[in-house]
């Protein structure tokens, strides 16, 4: 039987790429208000996106606010916790879910699923560990600098649909530079 990371680099199963915003680095504390995702199929080359907002519980802090241009009259409409998290748990299915640095992202799905009743998608993959085992010579291990050394495109705006795509292409390059 083979791990995730296997079946994703054989092409045997699709994946998600995903990366959130959040109000803070504290995934007790605060809350996940933007997903985003791209479901990939390196059998076929077919990508689908998801992206949603979802209204938090507070107001967004200034530097949230300064880093992602995101306000709280921004999430007006957007999604209750529980809505955004069905809607993106039904996009993800069974595929696997891949981000960079997965610990992060990961403890915001599973601490806000807990919250509303829910229970996250059990197979994940790190993007970064994946890329600190094969991009070498690098001062560290940041999506900026990773992107770079791979001489990956990086959109100024600091959204997780950007991050999201970046980490994507990122993830592939690294899958190329293993023989994938």
């Amino acid at each position: 039987m083979s791990t995730p990371l296997e079946s994703i680099a054989a092409g045997e199963t699709p994946y998600v790429f995903f990366d959130l915003e959040t109000t803070g680095l504290t995934p007790k504390r605060d809350r996940i208000i933007e997903i985003a995702a791209l479901r990939f199929d390196r059998a076929s080359g077919q990508v689908e996106a998801f992206q949603t907002l979802v209204k938090p519980d507070r107001p967004i802090p200034a530097f949230v606010r300064a880093m992602t241009g995101l306000d709280d009259a921004a999430f007006a409409e957007a999604l209750e916790p529980k809505e955004a998290l069905d809607k993106f748990f039904a996009f993800v299915g069974d595929d696997p879910l891949v981000a960079y640095n997965i610990g992060f992202d990961n403890a915001f799905l599973v601490a806000e699923a807990e919250r509303v009743g829910l229970a996250p998608p059990p197979t994940t993959v790190c993007a970064m560990r994946f890329a600190q085992s094969l991009v070498k010579d690098v001062p560290n291990h940041r999506l900026e600098t990773v992107a770079k050394a791979l001489d990956c495109p990086r959109p100024r705006a600091r959204r997780a649909m950007e991050d999201c795509l970046t980490g994507l292409i990122v993830f592939e390059k690294t899958l190329a530079l293993a023989g994938a």
